[in-house]
């Protein structure tokens, strides 16, 4: 594939847009998994909402949600020529241009001034190092065709952008000769935040907060200022680091191999958008590739939005991604799940349930999903939602997880060190929850909540008793599969249940009630679904009296209809399609379309999946791009009543590589003129 500097492989504004800073900030962020660095411009400050968000730091602060940390903006930076600062938005402003090279991740602006008769440009760069996890590293460049006095004034900004702070409890600052430092500790924990700014020059003064810098840049000259930071969390210590061509070489090395391992190339007439978008894809991907014990935030690393908590998407729309394209990843993915399973032993425990009920919004295994997510619009108060308690097909996400890796793995040990215990509590959850229906003689899923949000406290979602069925039967195998291969092992891991839990989850499979298709093919998507009010997506979009009013709930304007969120029962037939026929999966794309209303990023590709399994080959190609671009298009929903719920959608991404990489493969290719020609694991 093209490498670094490629025009094809960057992403570009050219003018400066006020509206468009908080978009610009996801759309051209940058990251290595460890911490995410927004796309905003050196001059700005946490009014502009700049963000470096650090993966798995958490924080609480009494009376609002807990949420990941932001750490300080080292790169903070001022530059006055002839005594007057230059912003991108000043007025003496000739051009402005800013770009992201998502072949190796690197974040650059030009602007050009009109200053003392001449023209005066700053350049810059900065990324966040692959090589080198804890480091950032930043270029300034300024010339100018006459000569001109500047100012430089830089550091390390410690007036955090924060949407539930303040999360340091006290922030110290200093400079020893060319590096300044600063340091603070979160409220909830205790965790120091540390970080470090290194000059390639020594500044003229520091005035307790920042560097200052005096050059004349002569007419024809270029000044040039490096900076290299390195964000410490904790115990981590500081490092000898090497300077910014070196740093550069290293990140841009990693980003090749990177890229060697992920890249999707399609192939036909007028795909360069197309292609374009999926890269861009994947590059969001590859910037959150998990680092230790953290795995991947609903929002990525872009803020703070969603608490940073990791959902359900990370299993269902990240993990085939990495499972196909860095195995280890995967393995770090999977082995969150395992390691909080403590958490949601406790979480099922708090309602009275056996086994393990999976946080819904997961911070290190903690559920930090509220009982009033959202806020009505009209009354200003919080709305009671059920995402937290209801949504019970989390456990069965993380369980398709587990087995999904093992799969792929046959890595036996994985399972024998808390994957098959973490399986059999899931299952164990499922058979707790249940109602046993005397006169049908089955077993039903009661009270839940499915995919499609907007209607809460239903019966028998067919999504989640499938997807309950299906992971209680594979857990069974894997069990009876390893208990004749490690006996003792699995003995050991039983000890832990009741002597007949496996009889008993058995039986219970075996009676659990799985809605069928109809005749028409058509399956229900929970009990009295059809006989919801008979209205499109379309419809009940004119009745909203509020454009940010929430659809679901107990009076949101979809609660009484057929109209859903997003892929429910297409989502499940897409993620377990051995439980389908073609014709019904074709069915059931045909008949929900026109009542999702795609109100989360997640919906899009399950869509373009259904398309692609049942032959759409139109269909496919524009859910493909609508899931594809929606951090190019600044799409997807920015609030949930008076909630702001905006940053990049990593499932999205995730998505857009499943309908690449293994969904086009199955619509014929005659008839697709779009196809894939080749993927590199």
């Amino acid at each position: 594939m093209r490498r670094n500097g490629d025009p094809e492989m960057i992403l570009t504004r050219d003018g400066f847009d006020g509206d468009a800073v908080v978009s610009d900030g996801n759309k051209f962020i940058t990251g290595n998994g460890k911490f995410g660095y927004r796309g905003t411009l050196d001059e700005m400050t946490r009014e502009h909402c700049v963000g470096l968000n650090i993966a798995g730091l958490y924080d609480g602060v009494e009376g609002k949600w807990r949420e990941t940390v932001n750490a300080f903006n080292p790169f903070y930076l001022q530059v006055y020529a002839d005594g007057k600062p230059l912003c991108a938005w000043s007025d003496n402003v000739i051009g402005h241009r800013h770009s992201l090279d998502i072949s190796c991740g690197v974040f650059s602006r030009e602007t050009r001034f009109s200053v003392c008769g001449g023209t005066l440009e700053l350049k810059a760069q900065r990324f966040c190092s692959m090589a080198d996890v804890n480091v950032l590293a930043s270029r300034l460049t300024v010339s100018s065709d006459v000569d001109v006095a500047v100012e430089i004034v830089a550091g390390i900004d410690d007036d955090v952008w924060e949407l539930n702070g303040p999360h340091f409890s006290s922030v110290a600052k200093g400079c020893r000769e060319d590096m300044l430092y600063a340091v603070g500790s979160a409220q909830e924990s205790g965790t120091s935040v540390r970080v470090n700014c290194k000059f390639s020059s020594v500044p003229n003064r520091f005035d307790g907060r920042f560097a200052h810098f005096y050059v004349t840049v002569a007419a024809g000259k270029t000044y040039v200022l490096d900076r290299i930071a390195q964000v410490l969390v904790g115990d981590e210590q500081p490092t000898p680091t090497e300077d910014y061509d070196a740093l550069y070489a290293r990140n841009a090395d990693m980003w090749s191999k990177m890229w060697d391992r992920s890249d999707v190339e399609l192939e036909g007439d007028g795909i360069d958008r197309a292609q374009f978008a999926l890269r861009y894809s994947i590059y969001q991907l590859l910037i959150l590739t998990p680092r230790g014990d953290c795995s991947i935030a609903a929002r990525g690393l872009s803020g703070q939005t969603y608490k940073g908590a990791v959902f359900w998407d990370t299993e269902m729309f990240l993990l085939p991604f990495f499972m196909n394209t860095d195995i280890a990843a995967a393995k770090r993915l999977v082995e969150y799940r395992i390691r909080t399973l403590d958490g949601a032993l406790a979480k099922a425990k708090s309602y009275g349930y056996k086994g393990a009920f999976y946080a819904w919004e997961s911070q290190d295994g903690y559920d930090a999903c509220s009982d009033f997510n959202v806020t009505d619009v009209f009354t200003h108060r919080p709305v009671r939602t059920y995402f937290k308690d209801k949504q019970i097909h989390i456990s069965a996400d993380v369980a398709l997880g587990i087995i999904r890796y093992f799969d792929k793995t046959q890595d036996n040990e994985l399972l024998l060190r808390g994957g098959l215990e973490t399986l059999l509590q899931i299952s164990l959850f499922y058979y707790s929850y249940s109602y046993y229906n005397h006169n049908k003689d089955r077993f039903e899923l009661l009270d839940v909540m499915g995919p499609d949000e907007y209607h809460e406290r239903v019966n028998n979602n067919a999504y989640t008793n499938y997807m309950a069925y299906h992971c209680t039967v594979r857990a069974l195998e894997l069990c009876r599969a390893l208990r004749r291969e490690f006996p003792s092992e699995v003995a050991a891991v039983l000890r832990r249940f009741e002597p007949d839990i496996c009889d008993s989850l058995d039986e219970w499979a075996s009676k659990l009630y799985l809605p069928a298709c109809g005749d028409n093919g058509v399956m229900e998507q929970f009990d009295g679904y059809f006989a919801l009010e008979d209205v499109t997506a379309e419809e009940v979009r004119k009745r909203l009296v509020n454009p940010r009013e929430y659809w679901g709930g107990t009076t949101g304007v979809a609660t009484a209809t057929r109209v859903i969120k997003q892929a429910d029962v297409v989502m499940l037939a897409v993620t377990l399609p051995q439980y389908f026929t073609v014709g019904q999966i074709a069915a059931n794309y045909r008949f929900y379309l026109g009542y999702t209303e795609h109100g989360s990023s997640l919906s899009a590709s399950a869509y373009a999946l259904a398309a692609c399994m049942t032959g759409r080959a139109e269909d496919a190609w524009k859910w493909f791009l609508h899931t594809a671009e929606i951090d190019l298009n600044g799409g997807g929903k920015q609030w949930a009543g008076d909630v702001y719920i905006g940053g990049t959608h990593p499932a999205a991404s995730g998505g857009a590589w499943m309908v690449a990489a293994q969904g086009f493969e199955q619509i014929c290719r005659p008839k697709f003129l779009h196809r894939v020609v080749s993927h590199h694991e």
